[in-house]
Parts: structure tokens; sequence; C-alpha cells
């Protein structure tokens, strides 16, 4: 699989989410590495339960922020959400120490933030760079 790292077309304008995308991203990359080279275990259980917490923090934030600016779309970002924290649990519920990922489950994690971030929360930042006459910077 290819690497995984933050680039500029996650960026959403609003530098402090940004700066918690840049986290995810890079953990979710800890994670193909760990899985790639066979250091897994309990680095990855660590990691997916790091994640959680994480995740969980982010979204709130997130939320908060919409509900701020009065975003519409916040009861279907919120259900995004909602979505992703179901399936993170159920990734780290099932997974044992010493396990590998599979790659179905790297390739979810990878390709649900990366679209989430570059499509849902897009919409939201746009909103609120509109509302708050800033602009988006790359």
């Amino acid at each position: 699989m290819d690497l995984f790292e933050w680039d500029e077309s996650f960026c959403t304008g609003i530098p402090h989410i940004d700066e918690q995308h840049q986290r995810l991203i890079s953990m979710i990359s800890d994670l193909d590495k760990a899985d790639r080279e066979g250091t897994g275990g309990l680095l990855i259980s660590y990691v997916l339960q790091e994640l959680m917490r994480y995740v969980t923090l982010h979204f709130e934030e997130e939320e908060q922020l919409m509900m701020s600016y009065d975003f519409p779309g916040l009861v279907s970002h919120r259900q995004e959400h909602d979505f992703y924290v179901m399936r993170l649990k159920h990734v780290q519920e099932s997974y044992h120490d010493g396990d590998a990922l599979s790659k179905n489950t790297l390739a979810f994690l990878k390709d649900w933030i990366s679209c989430h971030i570059k499509g849902t929360d897009q919409i939201y930042a746009e909103f609120i760079r509109t509302k708050t006459g800033t602009v988006k910077s790359n």
C-alpha cells in the first residue's frame, strides 16, 4: 500500500482542525507502518486505543464548532461521526494483540478518513469560512 500522509488536499483552512486531522492521519500511518514492519502487537493495540480516544475528542470539537456557526448539515455530519466511531470500536474490540491488521481494515481507515476530510469536512469548513470571511490558504 502507498504511504499514507498529510498533504494540502486535506486542508480545511481551519488551523486547529487541520492540526487534528494531521494527527489522525499520522496515527493511521503509524498503524500501517507497524503492521507492514511486523512490529504490531502491543503497538497496534495502543495506537488503536489512542486513535479511538483522539477521534472521539476531535469529533466532539468539530461538532461544537459546527453548532457555534449554526451549520445546517450538523445532524448528517454527526451521523457520519457516529458510524466511524462504531466501526473503529469494532476494529478495536476484534483486534487481538499480536495479530496483523487486515488489509481491509487499514484500507477502510485510510479511505474513510480521506473521504471524510476531503468531502464532508470541506463542506462545513467552507460554510464557516464564508461566515467568518476567511480564505482557505493551501
